[in-house]
C-alpha cells in the first residue's frame, strides 16, 4: 500500500468515528423534547451520510472478492462524492450565515 493511501484510509477513518452516531456522546437523546426532534434530525442525517460512505467501503470489498461488478464500485463512489459536495455546500452555507450575524450591528 502506498503512503499516501494509508494517509488516506487514516482520515476515513478517523471521519468514519467523527460520523458515527452511535459513537458520539453529543448526539445521544436530549433533555427536551424539542432538543430530541432536532438532534433526531441531526443525527439522522449524520447517520445517513456516514451510510453512504460505509456503502463504498463495502462495495469495493465485494469487488475485490469478486462478488461485486465494476459498475456498482463506481455508482457508489459517484453517490459519496455527491453526498461530500452536499455536505460541503451546506457547511459553507452554514459558515456564511454565522459569518453575517457577526457583521450585524448590535
Amino acid at each position: 500500500m502506498e503512503i499516501s493511501a494509508s494517509g488516506a484510509l487514516r482520515q476515513y477513518q478517523a471521519a468514519q468515528k467523527a460520523l458515527s452516531p452511535e459513537l458520539s456522546p453529543e448526539l445521544s437523546p436530549q433533555k427536551t423534547e424539542a432538543d430530541n426532534g432536532q438532534a433526531t434530525g441531526l443525527a439522522k442525517g449524520v447517520g445517513e451520510f456516514a451510510d453512504v460512505f460505509k456503502n463504498v467501503e463495502n462495495t469495493m470489498q465485494a469487488h475485490a472478492t469478486g462478488q461485486a461488478d465494476a459498475h456498482s464500485v463506481v455508482q457508489a463512489i459517484a453517490n459519496a462524492e455527491l453526498a461530500l459536495e452536499t455536505a460541503v455546500t451546506v457547511r459553507n452555507r452554514v459558515v456564511e450565515a454565522y459569518q453575517e450575524l457577526l457583521r450585524m450591528p448590535v
